[in-house]
Parts: structure tokens; C-alpha cells; sequence
């Protein structure tokens, strides 16, 4: 007896719902990857335009632009009154000071007598001024003291407040989005455009102000990066180059 043998051939889409198994939309996946994504090494993500929309991807350009340069730091919060004379400013009226540590090299940029900003909490920052800087007993650092004015009644002893010294910019520097930015415990990395693909990048960071964050080496001036998605975009690639290890059962 011949045995009749019919061959079905089915298209198929599976969706990304699980662990471990082989997930393959034909053209626009890889094993691992969710459907509507396509993952390559070297090349990056590729998305499609409907899983473009879903992550709500967004790209901006890598600008020029002068940007201030931030040195945050926590403070403590002192106990007794601050009554000191710098060389151009009296500050008698600090009825509030702390310090804090910072690093030697950015204490180096300190002035006695430079202005600052502190917050407490999600309170509105007010203006406060750098009393001292001195030598930390930890290596590298250095403790920086300072006083703000008609505070008593804001500023408890033992609080810890944020603080922070600005310093304007007199050049364009290289700048994205720190929305753009992410960070993994291998370093700082951004989605830059490249192609119809969305490339992973590692960045080196400098100054941070405004929302915007100055950029030292991996991008120049009219690359494009993502600025809405990044978390979908390294998700994306995680699964498909670590094919479900994470997952347990």
C-alpha cells in the first residue's frame, strides 16, 4: 500500500510570552527576541513601525552647546551658629552651616566665598555660600563647609541637604539628553541611529546641567540618539543575546 504524505505549510507569528523557547517571526525576529524586533550583532536593534510606536521611540541630534557645569554634593547639617568674615563678604547671617566631602581634584575648583545652592527635601532651593575647604581625613577627599544665610528655621541639625556648585560654561561642548543615557553596570551607553538599526554606544560622561549632559568621547556633533525607549531597546537585546539564561522555573 502507498502511503500518502501531505506537506502543510503554515506562516506563523509567535509573541514574545515566555522563557526558553525558539520565538521565530520570519523577517523580523530572532530567537530570543519579541516579535516586531530584530536583533544583529554589530548592527543593533531594528524595529518595526508598529513596535516603534509601542516603545514610543524618539531620536534627537547630538548638539554643540555651552553647558554649565554642576558639582552636587550631600551636606550635613551643623548644630551651632556660623558667625566668620571671608575676604569680600561678611557672614554673620548664616544662622546655618554643614559640610560635606567631595573629591580633591573637584575641591580644587572651590573658591571660599562662591556661592551655592541647597535643598531640602523637594523644598524650593535657596542661596547659600562656601565657608571652607580643608583636607579630608579620607585620601583624595576633601571636606567643604558651608554657611546659609537666615536658614535656622529650614535647616535642622543632622539633616543631610543637597547641595550644589555651578559653574557657567565659556565653550560648546559636545551634549545629548540625559534622557538618552543608559547606564548598566558595564558603564554609560546610548541607542545611537545607525541605519534602519539602533546601535548600542559606550559614551564617556562629563558635566551634567539642565537636563542635558556633556559628552567626553563616543559622539559627535549630528549623530542622532534615542532619547524616548532606551529601556525597550536594551531589553530587547538582552533577550536576544542572553536567550532566556536570566529566566528561571
Amino acid at each position: 500500500m502507498k502511503h500518502l504524505f501531505i506537506l502543510i505549510v503554515v506562516p506563523f507569528t509567535l509573541l514574545f510570552t515566555g522563557c526558553g523557547q525558539n520565538k521565530t517571526a520570519v523577517g523580523v525576529q530572532k530567537e530570543g527576541s519579541p516579535t516586531g524586533t530584530l536583533y544583529k550583532a554589530g548592527k543593533g536593534v531594528m524595529l518595526t513601525d508598529e513596535m516603534k510606536q509601542i516603545l514610543g521611540v524618539e531620536v534627537a541630534d547630538v548638539s554643540e552647546r555651552k553647558l554649565s557645569k554642576e558639582h552636587p554634593f550631600t551636606v550635613q547639617v551643623f548644630g551651632e551658629t556660623h558667625h566668620s568674615t571671608t575676604e569680600s563678604q561678611d557672614h554673620a547671617a548664616c544662622d546655618a552651616r554643614g559640610s560635606g566631602l567631595i573629591s580633591s581634584q573637584t575641591a580644587a575648583t572651590f573658591q571660599t566665598g562662591q556661592p551655592i545652592r541647597v535643598r531640602k527635601g523637594t523644598n524650593a532651593p535657596i542661596s547659600g555660600v562656601i565657608l571652607s575647604k580643608m583636607v579630608a581625613s579620607n585620601p583624595g577627599e576633601s571636606e567643604i563647609v558651608i554657611g546659609v544665610p537666615n536658614a535656622a528655621a529650614v535647616f535642622q541639625p543632622g539633616d543631610f541637604i543637597a547641595a550644589n556648585v555651578t559653574f557657567p560654561s565659556r565653550e560648546e561642548v559636545t551634549a545629548i539628553p540625559q534622557a538618552a543615557l543608559l547606564r548598566t553596570v558595564e558603564g554609560a551607553f546610548v541607542y545611537t541611529v545607525n541605519g534602519e538599526a539602533y546601535f548600542r554606544t559606550p559614551v564617556k560622561l562629563g558635566a551634567a546641567s539642565g537636563g542635558w549632559v556633556e559628552i567626553l568621547d563616543g559622539l559627535l556633533a549630528g549623530d542622532q540618539v534615542v532619547t524616548k525607549g532606551v529601556e525597550g531597546l536594551w531589553l530587547i537585546e538582552l533577550r536576544a543575546t542572553k536567550a532566556g539564561d536570566a529566566c528561571t522555573h
